[in-house]
């Protein structure tokens, strides 16, 4: 089934700052690194490398922002979404440490961009962590006292079960830790305006243009339906809508529902 080249029918679509129409490639271009797909992960790689002096083109089948990083939850919390301490036997206990400060240091970045760069993304701080149970809000003494050893800069509070209705207007739960270094933004407006950025950087931006081939040598030739970017580097930001591009990676990719 064909998927639509446009956003998605969406809240966040709908309240969209002002959507640019990229053109598509239509003629042979060199860079040094090419990066494909235009979410998150592609529109900040092109920025920090454009910020290093390189030479970035971006290719995007659809529209910035068009998958997952347009249309999410909006939530930019910390850590990467379970403790990471399991990992220690992979990984050792160094390893688990730079994990921990990434997912922290991941949303401090994201808030000095927007910062910086004075994104419209709808930016608000604040987010609390709930426990069904009581163990669950005992747990959260714990990982008050391991925030404060990671050097975490942001003000954490423990709310009982008696004041948690202040917090969330409800009191089901059995208490919650306030993270005022977590938040919710406009995820669609956040990438709209990186993109934004990112050509400001000197980054060319091509929209409606899907890679149909890549051809690896001394450098990677990226060819696309009406044109082809030869590069030194190439990165492969497609996340989920890889699909065949590079055999090597595509095995590697496994769904995973997500339902908000």
């Amino acid at each position: 089934m064909m998927q639509s080249r446009d956003h998605a029918r969406s809240y966040y679509r709908a309240t969209a700052n002002a959507v640019v129409e990229r053109p598509s490639l239509g003629a042979d271009l060199t860079a040094d690194v090419c990066v494909i797909g235009g979410g998150f992960t592609g529109v900040n790689t092109a920025i920090e490398l454009a910020q290093r002096g390189l030479s970035v083109i971006l290719l995007e089948a659809r529209r910035i922002g068009w998958g997952a990083s347009g249309r999410n939850g909006g939530q930019l919390i910390r850590g990467i979404g379970h403790d990471v301490a399991g990992f220690a036997k992979y990984v050792g206990e160094e390893g688990v440490r730079y994990l921990e400060r990434a997912g922290i240091d991941s949303v401090a970045l994201v808030g000095e961009r927007i910062i910086e760069h004075s994104i419209d993304c709808d930016l608000r701080w604040g987010f609390c962590e709930l426990a069904n149970t009581p163990a669950q809000f005992a747990a959260f003494n714990g990982e008050q006292e391991h925030l404060a050893a990671l050097g975490y800069a942001h003000e954490t509070r423990l709310v009982g079960p008696l004041d948690i209705q202040q917090v969330v207007g409800s009191t089901v739960y059995a208490g919650g830790l306030v993270d005022m270094g977590s938040g919710h933004l406009h995820p669609l407006n956040l990438v709209l305006g990186e993109a934004r950025v990112a050509e400001s950087l000197g980054v060319q931006i091509f929209e409606h243009t899907e890679v149909v081939e890549l051809i690896h040598g001394d450098t990677v030739k990226v060819r696309c339906a009406a044109g082809t970017v030869r590069a030194a580097n190439l990165v492969l930001a497609c996340n989920a809508h890889l699909e065949e591009l590079e055999p090597r990676l595509s095995g590697k990719v496994l769904p995973a529902g997500s339902y908000i």
